[in-house]
C-alpha cells in the first residue's frame, strides 16, 4: 500500500470501504482505490474524509454506493458527507 497522508478518519474510512466490499472483490477494490488516490493525491497531499468519500462515491457502481455510504457513515465526523 502506498504511504498516503491521512487526516481525520480518512484511513479508517478507506479500510471500512474495502471491508464492506464482498470478499471476492476486495483486492480489486483496494487496488482501484490505491490507483485513484495515487493519481489524485499522491503520497504527499493529505487525504481527508471528504476526499476519500468523494473518491468512493465517484467510483462505486451506483447500485452499491448507498450500501457503501451506510457502512462508512459511523466513521464520519460530518455525517452529511454520506448523503447521496
Amino acid at each position: 500500500m502506498p504511504n498516503f497522508q491521512w487526516t481525520e478518519n480518512a484511513q479508517a474510512i478507506y479500510h471500512k470501504s474495502i471491508d464492506a466490499t464482498p470478499r471476492l472483490f476486495r483486492s480489486n477494490t483496494r487496488d482501484g482505490l490505491n490507483k485513484i488516490l495515487m493519481e489524485r493525491f499522491g503520497e504527499d497531499t493529505p487525504i481527508n474524509e471528504a476526499a476519500i468519500v468523494g473518491v468512493i462515491k465517484d467510483n462505486t457502481p451506483s447500485a452499491f454506493v448507498g450500501r457503501g455510504m451506510k457502512a462508512i457513515a459511523p466513521l464520519l465526523t460530518d455525517p452529511s458527507l454520506a448523503d447521496l
